[in-house]
């Protein structure tokens, strides 16, 4: 099957364009493109499959990779050709479209059903669009100026199918001897109405004479006029608030179903929730702040369900469980000391009840084995916190430095932790298939739910003790004094260590958002500006005012002098 692929691309002297073919998302084969005229590229491609995945990528003279496309290129051919022009777009990361092709859309539309469509012999082109439409009551159309495409009129519009959840075509036949424009339109398919063409210039297709060869337009995104453009309402809420009959004196995951059944009700699209980390230092109020989690993976105890686990509670329990309960829930406010205490007690008697069920559950095993990465330092971590009764690593007897091989054998059978290194494990196995379960009830009503991700990490936590090279472990993160906090202020959290986050293609960064992913369908980064530049101070600093901006860039005195501005040391490097 021949392919001949054809793009316009605006490049410099010395800079090139090259197509990569992938296979089951390994590179199989690059093709470099040849210039023509007026930007525009092209590549000659045998291809032996019905369907292909690709991407364009620029590279210099030295083959260095200067751009690629945000997203890859993926079509199916139709059986009764061999040969296909496939005119394509530069998928850029800044088209305000690109916004679309998300999660969240997909929830809403949750009942999409593909469409099939019929490619004939006798047609000249095939017109593709990439374009989730966030109503399911809209249809996309194609018009243009020749009969097969209604002459510009709307009421004789050709409908397009959804072959693909946002993947729209038509196979027309066009004439042969007229150069084709277009535009793209939606429809209200209730009243069958075209509503709407997208704005800008018209869109090109060239003629098509070759009977055995069929063209492709590969368009990408409907131009939506500003109006137009999908907007969803939602509500925040810390999932602690969640408070029901249910709980135990706190919100729980399962308490998200009712916040989704309200949401539906209420058609709010998007649930915002805070972070839900594991904060567990000390067993004390201080740890019910949610920005210093001690693990960025590890979901918090606070939240699980002591009725909805897997194992009930033993039957000569269930009196005290209740008063327990009820006692906590007639409280106007959450008394974290108690409910997290109380919570442990019976957790952990169930755990104790159901050992040997528990250590030789498979999915739990399979739990263990996907997770194993983050899962056994937390689950070390957690014990050694609970022995020495302090988060402190500095502080322990024993495995004040992490070494990985003196840790492993916390989850060996032989090891004297390792019943309280399965807890561990164990509650944050429950942690996820309740978390999930509430995820999916809520995706189930078209419904997404957005978490909420801290910049900073907490001084005495896993990732800090197991990796304190990924951290500025001498520092302290803050933020400048501003109309709010005269001395500015200071959160004790060490700063990251970018260049050595770098070295390894940013590992750290991209599994924690990876993790996230499982849950939610977008992220609140708290203070993304971090990824930036921090403010950060000494260790010695109490207050935020003897900070500076870290990364930044200097200014120089020739810079003053530029301006006519007079230089004073002590004003201007002094804190005032």
């Amino acid at each position: 099957m021949k392919l001949y692929l054809t793009i316009n691309f605006r490049t410099k002297v010395g800079e090139n364009l090259q197509v990569i073919v992938l296979e089951e998302g390994s590179v199989e084969k690059v093709h470099a493109l040849k210039y023509t005229d007026n930007g525009n590229w092209s590549a000659e491609v045998d291809h032996f499959s019905k369907s292909i995945s690709y991407k364009y990528q620029l590279v210099n003279e030295q083959g260095y990779i200067l751009d690629e496309e945000f997203s890859l290129h993926q079509l199916n051919f139709p059986h009764n050709y061999d040969e296909f022009v496939i005119h394509d777009f530069w998928n850029a990361k800044n088209f305000p479209e690109n916004y679309l092709n998300n999660k969240i859309l997909k929830n809403k539309l949750r009942g999409f059903k593909a469409e099939k469509i019929s490619v004939l012999k006798k047609h000249t082109h095939l017109f593709r669009l990439e374009a989730p439409i966030y109503r399911p009551n809209w249809k996309v159309v194609i018009l243009g100026n020749c009969e097969a495409l209604g002459n510009w009129e709307y009421l004789r519009t050709v409908s397009m199918s959804q072959t693909d959840f946002g993947i729209w075509e038509a196979a027309v036949e066009l004439p042969t001897n007229q150069m084709i424009q277009y535009k793209y339109g939606l429809m209200n398919t209730d009243s069958g109405e075209v509503f709407d063409i997208e704005y800008g210039d018209n869109r090109w297709a060239l003629p098509n004479s070759e009977k055995n060869i069929l063209q492709i337009k590969a368009d990408h995104f409907f131009k939506f006029k500003s109006f137009e453009m999908y907007h969803a309402a939602g509500v925040a809420v810390p999932v602690f608030a969640l408070r029901t009959e249910n709980g135990f004196g706190v919100g729980e995951f399962p308490d998200l179903k009712g916040l989704a059944d309200w949401a539906a009700k209420t058609n709010l699209s998007v649930l915002q929730i805070l972070p839900i980390n594991d904060t567990t230092a000390n067993y004390t109020w201080t740890d019910s702040y949610p920005y210093a989690a001690i693990s960025v993976y590890a979901l918090h105890p606070q939240y699980l369900s002591v009725e909805n686990l897997e194992y009930a509670l033993p039957k000569e329990l269930l009196k005290d469980f209740e008063a327990e309960k009820k006692a906590l829930n007639d409280l106007s406010l959450i008394d974290y000391e108690q409910m997290i205490s109380g919570k442990w007690k019976y957790i952990k008697t169930i755990f104790e009840t159901n050992k040997d069920k528990i250590l030789k559950d498979r999915n739990f095993k399979k739990f263990i084995k996907e997770n194993e990465d983050w899962l056994i330092p937390y689950s070390a971590f957690c014990v050694l916190r609970d022995k020495y009764k302090t988060p402190n690593f500095n502080d322990w007897k024993t495995h004040k430095k992490y070494i990985a091989g003196k840790i492993a054998p916390f989850f060996s059978a032989k090891s004297r932790d390792y019943e309280s290194s399965m807890l561990h494990a164990w509650v944050q196995y429950q942690l996820h298939l309740q978390l999930k379960d509430a995820i999916d009830y809520t995706h189930d009503l078209g419904i997404s739910v957005k978490g909420d991700l801290p910049i900073g990490i907490y001084r005495y936590s896993v990732e800090a003790w197991a990796e304190p090279e990924l951290f500025g472990m001498d520092y302290q993160a803050g933020a400048p004094p501003d109309q709010f906090t005269d001395l500015g202020q200071n959160w004790e959290f060490p700063t990251y260590n970018w260049e050595a986050m770098k070295e390894d293609g940013y590992r750290w960064w991209k599994n924690r958002f990876k993790a996230l992913e499982q849950y939610f369908d977008a992220m609140r980064i708290d203070h993304i500006l971090g990824f930036f530049r921090i403010w950060r101070m000494p260790m010695t600093a109490t207050q935020g005012i003897l900070g500076y901006f870290y990364p930044a860039i200097p200014v120089v005195m020739d810079e003053f002098e530029a301006r006519g501005i007079y230089f004073n040391e002590d004003r201007y490097c002094k804190p005032f």
